[in-house]
């Protein structure tokens, strides 16, 4: 990916997983890991992770701790 310089690497990132998303070529359930993103897109983790929040605060992606990021909305918890 070649990125713009009027616009910050995270919020390029998080455009192109959106995109993805919405296209269906990341669907529901777990998303690439960070690791994975970083590589892809060629930049450093707080980058990665920074698109990665942006997307969890619109709803895209939820994220469960030592498990990772997956796509769709949070479930309900089930009591």
């Amino acid at each position: 990916m070649e990125f713009r310089d009027d616009l910050p690497r995270w919020q390029q990132i998080a455009s192109a997983i959106r995109k993805r998303i919405e296209k269906g070529e990341y669907r529901p359930g777990r998303l690439v890991s960070e690791n994975a993103l970083m590589q892809e897109f060629g930049v450093a983790r707080n980058t990665a992770r920074k698109a990665v929040a942006s997307l969890r605060e619109k709803g895209y992606l939820y994220t469960r701790p030592n498990l990772g990021s997956f796509v769709g909305p949070e479930p309900e918890d089930e009591d």
